[in-house]
């Protein structure tokens, strides 16, 4: 490793690594992934090209990103591959150079290095997943599902997720043994709500659901069920240590103490949201007449406004404002306050100007949709 691979090494670590360690306490790929580049290249170029690349160091990220397709298929061909945690790290960080490189005007498409991801953790998957998040592997699975749900979202179609998998133990079976797991617990049901926005998505954008609707209702209760039973049984630290109206903004302001509650409580939010919009029984139902907003839509906007007041107050979780993204065609066309759509259209430019993450695509859609230069 050279000095200027060392420095966008230590870049990663102060900056990148949260954005993977999100629902993470342990952050084992901010603390672990570092230490691992100096004996695996692949996963050095990986972590390289997303750093450059956050950076604006365009010559030195594409040069790392050229070097890995070769490498990835050498490893693939190893008999260890299924095993191989140091090449689904890369994998899955190279996922998030992917989505950086885009040109925002476009928006992202990751499939291809989804599916690598996707087949590798299919291969070598028992039954159950932990949603404590002990290892590494199991960390960047819960990545995984993060980046999943991004696309599934934006594109409207189920994730790529095997859900055939079971969370084993659930975050309301554990018990704190040692003042550690405390944090494995956080992780368990922050991952736990992660796995039931993933669940909900494929309910919403399933192209083949079921045509029994009497069957149908009861499968959207049922998550329904679930998303509330998390609220009420979610551990006390999750609650934001203040909320309220804010001054200057028309969002609330609100606080919390770890990214990975505000996490847990923005895909709370996005699950309301799509399983208010998605309700069987709504397919017949008159919506949004003239300019006057349903039940339902006020419903969901007072879920958005909560998921903005969220990222106004924290623009420093950045896993928070890219969840925040996608959902916005959701709830968009509903919003009609000015003040409002300016902070929305704020919100997604400073994430582009500060962090690169491509979001021109959606401001311009969002103005096209609003009728607004």
């Amino acid at each position: 490793m050279d000095r200027r691979a060392a420095q966008l090494v230590h870049h990663y670590a102060e900056h990148l690594g949260r954005w993977l360690d999100a629902t993470d306490p342990a952050r084992q790929f901010t603390l672990r992934v570092p230490h691992q580049v100096s004996r695996c290249t692949i996963l050095l170029h990986a972590v390289v090209c997303f750093a450059a690349h956050h950076l604006r160091d365009d010559d030195i990220a594409e040069e790392a990103y050229q070097a890995c397709p070769a490498l990835i298929i050498e490893r693939l061909n190893l008999n260890t591959a299924l095993h191989d945690d140091d090449l689904l790290c890369a994998v899955v960080i190279l996922c998030f150079f992917e989505q950086l490189n885009v040109p925002s005007s476009l928006g992202v498409d990751q499939k291809q290095r989804l599916a690598e991801v996707s087949a590798i953790l299919r291969s070598s998957q028992t039954t159950t997943v932990d949603p404590s998040a002990p290892t590494l592997r199991e960390a960047a699975f819960w990545v995984h599902v993060r980046q999943c749900l991004y696309n599934a979202t934006i594109t409207q179609q189920p994730p790529n997720i095997d859900f055939s998998l079971r969370l084993h133990p659930m975050a309301s079976a554990m018990t704190k043994h040692h003042p550690l797991s405390q944090l494995r617990l956080e992780t368990a049901w922050t991952n736990e709500m992660t796995w039931n926005c993933a669940r909900i998505a494929h309910f919403c954008f399933d192209r083949n659901p079921t045509e029994d609707p009497t069957l149908r209702m009861q499968q959207w209760q049922g998550l329904w069920d679930d998303i509330e039973s998390w609220k009420l049984n979610r551990p006390h630290s999750f609650e934001p240590i203040w909320s309220g109206p804010n001054v200057n903004s028309k969002f609330p302001e609100i606080y919390f103490t770890a990214d990975w509650h505000v996490v847990a409580l923005g895909y709370y939010h996005v699950c309301c949201i799509l399983l208010l919009t998605y309700k069987p029984d709504l397919k017949s139902a008159v919506r949004f007449v003239g300019h006057k907003l349903s039940d339902i839509d006020n419903r969901v906007l007072e879920h958005a406004r909560a998921i903005c007041g969220s990222c106004k107050s924290l623009p420093e979780c950045i896993t928070c404002l890219i969840s925040f993204c996608p959902t916005i065609f959701i709830w968009g066309p509903l919003l009609s306050d000015q003040e409002e759509r300016s902070e929305v259209l704020e919100i997604l430019v400073t994430l582009e100007r500060t962090q690169h993450w491509p979001t021109e695509w959606i401001v311009n859609a969002l103005k096209l949709e609003w009728d607004v230069d």
